[in-house]
């Protein structure tokens, strides 16, 4: 995933290039940097494990970023020079300062790009010796009319669209209504492949209106650090907004919240609650949390739905697994109507398109996340036979296996992303939890301040169409949007914060509570965070 991210360095080294006026700098510079992309581009088409070419992209990665250091330089220094020939008080003092300035500049910047020349030049002949080849570069066309109807029609699809679970919703709603085990707490595992839907599914029972009339209903997304008080604590911020009130320790949040779900009883004999544990991992801690549910309310018929990947998650929270509910995969005829409906939009299909958009949702293998990041892609493309067939015949395929089908299709998007600035705004994203609610001005300001989205007056507009281009090809979904339409928060689905994390872990340092950090070597870390029971810090 590193060979990627690395292209995406390297690309904007070259970049910064253009604008530099050495024109003896663009041309020697911007050549060996085009070649070192050149390799990447086989290097990424090859997926090598070499050990020697690993540390051969950990070099370029060095040199990348050095060269980009320099040209900021560069960019700094000219910028300088023209605030001080503004002030026409000091400008004869400044000129002769700048002259003297000047020289020790160049000859400073004169052996940093020669010693970045050596480096460049010694990774292409040690390349040439790993054989690898110099490969074409497929730059992708930057998608028109961001923002404009075409995207916010994608964009606001949401889940209103959903293919083939009513069957699962009622089987869901069945079992939490009408419970095998007769416990107190009736606990329903959704188990599940990345990308078949667990979450998707859990929304839909949980809006249901005949879980809506007979539950008080809380939602908490667990992810990797499974912690009974932020989940107590969660289920309390559903009655209030002021944290001064929620109790700090586990009895007095049983008590609340049992005060809370009684007085919610609005006329009717008995009252139960519904409890969403998402993403679930980890249940070290489940015999002290289901304790805690049970004495939140006596009474039968209470459930706790628990979507995870794992199934020895599930078998831990629930021992029947007449109990447990495993989504069935969708037939191919569900699968091509997620990616007609999201490649094609209104427009009608031609008789050529249509068998080879049917091979295609075959080669989804009935997981919906595929479909629908497949059609998100095919929106970007031509609709000609000749572009359908690329994607139809793509090495993405190859696999066996659903999961990785799902990371590799995953990685196509990414792949296909418009620019080096853009892949790296995505991987970006890495540094924020799973399950993070991002508000979109704040990103925004987070990707301007690391100066992914240029320098010009232009950088809010450069953002909101980054924004929508990830979310055009799914790769952020839940958005939220004010009574304008304007968009206010998103979310990253799991696999895609696993393929953010992929991408990013080259030169990023991530550090969570009771975790191991996620990184390769420290000495190439150049962003660094820190969170703590579900908190980032970017």
């Amino acid at each position: 995933m590193a060979e990627a991210f690395l292209g995406a360095v390297v690309n904007e080294a070259v970049a910064k290039v253009i604008p530099i006026a050495a024109e003896q700098i663009s041309l020697a510079w911007g050549e060996t940097l085009g070649m070192i992309e050149a390799f990447l581009q086989d290097v990424e088409e090859k997926q090598t494990k070499n050990t020697s070419v690993k540390l051969w992209l950990e070099r370029v990665e060095d040199v990348a970023y050095k060269a980009v250091d320099v040209l900021d330089e560069f960019a700094y220094e000219i910028l300088r020079r023209k605030v001080e020939i503004r002030n026409q008080i000091l400008r004869k003092v400044l000129d002769f300062l700048s002259c003297n300035n000047s020289i020790l500049f160049r000859l400073k910047m004169a052996n940093k790009i020669k010693d970045i020349l050596t480096s460049l030049d010694d990774l292409n002949n040690l390349a040439s010796q790993f054989g690898l080849q110099q490969r074409a570069i497929d730059h992708i066309t930057p998608v028109t009319a961001y923002g404009g109807p075409k995207v916010e029609t994608i964009s606001s699809r949401g889940d209103s669209n959903i293919v083939g679970r009513k069957h699962d919703v009622s089987k869901v709603v069945n079992l939490l209504v009408n419970p095998k085990d007769k416990q107190v707490v009736s606990v329903v595992p959704i188990v599940g492949m990345a990308g078949l839907g667990k979450t998707t599914l859990a929304k839909l029972v949980y809006d249901d209106l005949n879980v809506q009339r007979r539950f008080v209903r809380f939602w908490v997304c667990v992810s990797d650090h499974f912690d009974v008080k932020r989940i107590l604590k969660e289920m309390l911020e559903h009655f209030t907004d002021d944290p001064i009130s929620i109790p700090q320790n586990k009895n007095a949040m049983v008590e609340k919240l049992k005060q809370k779900i009684e007085g919610a009883k609005e006329g009717k004999d008995q009252i139960k609650y519904l409890l969403v544990l998402d993403d679930v991992w980890d249940v070290t801690e489940w015999e002290d949390l289901k304790l805690c549910l049970e004495g939140i309310s006596t009474n039968g018929g209470n459930g706790v739905i628990v979507t995870t990947r794992k199934e020895d998650v599930a078998s831990t929270v629930q021992a029947r697994s007449d109990q447990w509910h495993q989504p069935e995969k969708l037939e191919d005829e569900e699968c091509w109507s997620i990616i007609k409906e999201r490649a094609l939009r209104d427009s009608p299909i031609s008789h050529e398109l249509e068998p080879i958009g049917k091979e295609i949702a075959k080669q989804c293998q009935g997981v919906p996340l595929v479909a629908n990041v497949i059609g998100g892609l095919m929106s970007k493309i031509e609709l000609s036979p000749r572009a359908w067939l690329e994607i139809q015949r793509s090495g993405v395929w190859g696999s066996p296996e659903s999961v990785l089908k799902v990371e590799r299709v995953l990685k196509l998007s990414f792949d296909r992303l418009s620019s080096p600035s853009l892949k790296k705004c995505f991987a970006y994203c890495a540094m924020f939890p799973k399950d993070y609610c991002f508000k979109k001005e704040e990103l925004i300001q987070l990707w301007m301040a690391e100066g992914f989205l240029g320098t010009s007056m232009a950088m809010v507009d450069n953002g909101n169409k980054y924004l929508n281009e990830l979310l055009s090809n799914s790769l952020f979904q839940n958005v939220t949007r004010d009574t304008c339409g304007n968009i206010l928060t998103l979310k990253m689905h799991d696999p895609v914060h696993d393929l953010s994390l992929s991408v990013s872990k080259f030169d990023a340092l991530i550090f969570r509570k009771n975790s191991t950090p996620i990184t390769n070597e420290c000495s190439h870390i150049r962003h660094l965070n820190v969170g703590c029971d579900g908190e980032s810090l970017p």
